[in-house]
């Protein structure tokens, strides 16, 4: 099989994206064991840090559609290189201010320039290869985008547990000094899809990426986002809770999610034309559901690690399903706006799961988050099974 028929970039273009998105997620996995401890050290209550944790979400619901706008019309390479300019400036804060303050200024950062990875990065890797094999592009990014992850989530809390949160931060902000460089040497990608449109075809209205098929899948994005959140923003304080965990316990559980994430997805890229795409969003809601209930049982190391692999094994079956079914539901010269609007339904998913799992884990103790989530993924894993897109956009060829 010739490259020509895979890729419409050089390779080294696709490297220098993954590498920059790996660096960045290096980041959010190396802050994800530290800054729940971090804040609550500084007196917040769990409700509190759920609020703070909602100000990022929040943002991303306005940003993501922006950053999507401006790739469609300035390029991709532009917007990323600003939002990996301005995360750099916000994580060199933490270490230099620190303080409830410069955590706060992090968040809204975050919310402003974080959605790029979903929407650009994303977006620059499907339209990187061909039609044929923008399901194995994208899951390969997820391995990089899951494998970084699971390094930074390891790393961050051994930092913390021996070292203290500065030594984190200032990984971190390492880090996001090197995803800004790696940036710099990004090229265009040619648009999407490789030019095959009618030249007298009119551009289509906005309004047509919004339809029965892709609201389900918003919802689907939603339900999943609520997942990570609730899971991202307080597994250490649930295994410090019911297991007695210290962070860098809490870190390889982080760890252990992404790598089990990245053999997945190696797994299900050997059968992807035995399950349908819509298929693999209804199981991977299905499978996170029951994760999320093995979350609310276990009282012990191994459980939690269940728990985390069964939640991995949902994220591999929906995700990249879900990003190529919004390309192949999405007019070409609105993908990115398209794009941009699914990341809306995951953001709204990343303001709601902190503030859900800080409500109920006040009201209702530590269990109560992931059992309610649990039942509002199987729900979702009922609804889409009325996903019924075009048969062209289920084709994997």
């Amino acid at each position: 099989m010739s490259d020509e028929r895979v890729l419409q970039v050089r390779v080294s273009s696709i490297v220098a994206m993954l590498a920059a998105v790996g660096a960045h997620l290096a980041v959010l996995g190396a802050l994800a064991p530290v800054l729940p401890v971090y804040v609550t050290g500084l007196g917040a209550s769990p409700a509190q840090w759920g609020l703070l944790g909602g100000i990022s979400g929040f943002l991303m619901i306005f940003s993501e559609p922006v950053w999507g706008w401006l790739g469609d019309r300035l390029g991709l390479r532009r917007p990323w290189l600003v939002a990996r300019l301005g995360l750099a400036v916000g994580l060199w804060l933490l270490v230099l201010w620190p303080g409830l303050l410069a955590v706060v200024l992090w968040q809204v950062f975050t919310g402003v320039f974080e959605s790029t990875v979903g929407v650009i990065a994303r977006g620059y890797i499907v339209r990187s290869y061909t039609p044929r094999r923008q399901t194995f592009g994208l899951s390969l990014y997820l391995v990089v985008y899951s494998a970084c992850l699971a390094v930074g989530s390891t790393v961050g809390g051994y930092l913390f547990q021996w070292s203290g949160p500065r030594a984190g931060f200032v990984f971190t902000a390492a880090l996001g000094t090197a995803a800004v460089v790696i940036s710099l040497f990004l090229v265009e990608p040619p648009p999407f899809p490789a030019p095959r449109a009618r030249p007298a075809e009119p551009p289509a209205p906005a309004h047509t990426v919004v339809n029965a098929a892709t609201l389900i899948l918003g919802l689907a994005a939603l339900l999943q986002f609520v997942d990570s959140r609730v899971v991202r923003s307080f597994l250490v304080l649930l295994a410090g809770e019911r297991a007695g965990l210290d962070a860098s316990a809490a870190g390889v559980l982080f760890g252990a999610f992404s790598l089990a994430n990245v053999l997945f997805l190696a797994l299900l890229n050997r059968f992807e034309r035995a399950i349908s795409l819509p298929a693999r969003v209804a199981l991977g809601l299905a499978v996170g559901a029951v994760g999320m209930v093995v979350y609310s049982l276990a009282r012990s190391f191994g459980g939690l690690l269940l728990a985390v692999t069964l939640d991995a094994l949902g994220w591999a079956m929906a995700s990249p399903a879900r990003i190529v079914l919004v390309g192949r539901l999405s007019p070409p010269s609105l993908y990115g706006w398209a794009l941009g609007l699914h990341g809306a339904f995951e953001n709204v998913g990343v303001l709601a799961g902190p503030l859900l799992a800080g409500a109920l884990w006040s009201l209702a103790g530590p269990s109560a988050p992931y059992a309610v989530t649990a039942v509002l993924m199987g729900i979702g894993a009922v609804v889409t099974l009325y996903l019924k897109p075009s048969p062209r956009s289920l084709r994997l060829t």
